[in-house]
């Protein structure tokens, strides 16, 4: 009875055991053999990375209980990972440093590397999420079971203290950096020069000497100003402060972000629309400060109704002095397109006003030329004076021919040649 009870058992622990496998998604055992023959054939063709790579892959879980090559594999790999890691790093290659570190189960040397790429997106708040999750599974318990052999190759493991206090201080030091960024950003000189150069465009586009003079001031500024649109990198580091607040896991931080994301946006909105109204673009600007902050739809609505009143005005004010070109860009930013039509369609009929005078004396010489060739004895006269002029032209050619030729012979006969 005994016999048959233990018969049993072992055939129930099989049936188990083949229900768990045939369950299990992979790897097997069978696959973690090929990855560590592949690993030896590779080191004796003389390719370590492959080599290194390959016994990487054959460490670490199977579906069957035991991994019979994993001790093997993880102790193969330990030399091949530092020598190759240390040579990428004196390369200068981090991140295949990284790897190379990492699968010889060198986790410390691996961690260096990795804040080494962290430091270079030091500005992304998405790099400090990537770090805390990194040091967070590096941290965990069940690392050190997965990694065991691994470790037992290559050394014991703890993440670096310092590495984590350094990543725990990224979003506080990223937001600095952010609100550095954006104060250099919103540049008042720049919107003063970019108002005055706006309000000095020429109006009337017939006038070859102002529309010269408008394209250098426009190249002097362009020059000058050598960056991307200043208005756009504020609220960039805008909005990177908020995002640093958002992400640092640190309420404080957060709640010292998001008010000075909403202080400063709307300080440079009533700014550009009280003081630099001047130019049609920055009142566009002022709105876009407006809608980015998190205020209640009502008010935003109504600060933008504003704004657009605003530019009608400037848009009027402009057109009653002529400056159709600007008035349109002022009823574009109001959202008055009828309006924006019209001074177009004025300022296209200004200028051809101010062009008649030449489109008619041009008319008139076309017509002239063409009542004078339809004249057949005019005609024949042009012909035979271009027939003159050709016949007179191939006489000089000879005769300047024939001259050169005796020069040379009378140099010929002076020098007794």
């Amino acid at each position: 009875m005994k016999l048959n009870l233990s018969i049993a058992a072992v055939l129930l622990g099989s049936l188990v055991a083949g229900e768990a496998l045939a369950d299990c998604p992979g790897p097997f055992v069978a696959d973690k053999k090929r990855s560590y023959q592949a690993a030896l054939s590779f080191e004796k063709q003389g390719k370590p990375e492959q080599a290194l790579r390959s016994y990487r892959a054959a460490e670490g879980y199977a579906c069957e209980p035991v991994n019979p090559v994993e001790a093997d594999a993880a102790t193969r790999a330990a030399p091949l990972g530092l020598a190759l890691g240390s040579a990428a790093e004196k390369s200068g290659n981090a991140q295949l440093a990284y790897e190379l570190y990492d699968a010889g189960g060198h986790f410390a040397h691996a961690d260096r590397m990795f804040m080494a790429l962290t430091r270079t997106r030091a500005d992304e708040p998405s790099a400090f999420q990537a770090a805390h999750e990194y040091f967070d599974t590096r941290s965990i318990e069940s690392f050190q079971t997965n990694n065991a052999a691994a470790i037992k190759a290559s050394g014991a493991y703890k993440p670096d203290p310092k590495l984590m206090a350094e990543v725990i201080a990224m979003p506080a030091k990223g937001f600095e950096r952010a609100a550095q960024r954006e104060a250099a950003a919103f540049n008042e000189a720049y919107l003063r020069e970019y108002v005055q150069l706006i309000q000095s465009r020429a109006d009337d586009v017939t006038d070859a000497a102002a529309v010269q003079r408008m394209a250098s001031a426009h190249q002097a500024f362009a020059q000058k100003w050598q960056q991307d649109d200043p208005l756009k990198s504020s609220r960039d580091a805008l909005q990177a402060m908020r995002m640093w607040g958002l992400n640092g896991g640190d309420e404080r931080l957060a709640k010292q972000a998001e008010a000075a994301f909403t202080q400063r946006a709307d300080q440079h909105a009533q700014l550009l629309a009280q003081k630099y109204s001047g130019a049609p673009k920055l009142l566009d600007d002022a709105m876009t400060f407006i809608t980015m902050q998190s205020l209640e739809q009502s008010k935003t609505d109504a600060r933008i109704r504003a704004i657009r009143a605003q530019a009608t005005k400037l848009g009027d004010d402009a057109s009653a002095k002529k400056r159709y070109v600007l008035a349109a860009e002022y009823y574009d930013v109001a959202d008055e397109l009828t309006k924006a039509e019209a001074a177009r369609q004025k300022q296209s009929e200004v200028a051809m006003q101010k062009m008649q005078p030449q489109i008619d004396a041009a008319q008139r010489q076309a017509a002239e030329m063409q009542k004078e060739l339809s004249d057949p004895a005019k005609v024949q006269a042009m012909r035979e004076q271009a027939e003159a002029a050709r016949k007179a032209m191939q006489q000089q050619q000879a005769s300047s021919k024939a001259a050169n030729k005796k020069a040379a012979a009378d140099l010929e006969k002076e020098l007794g040649l």
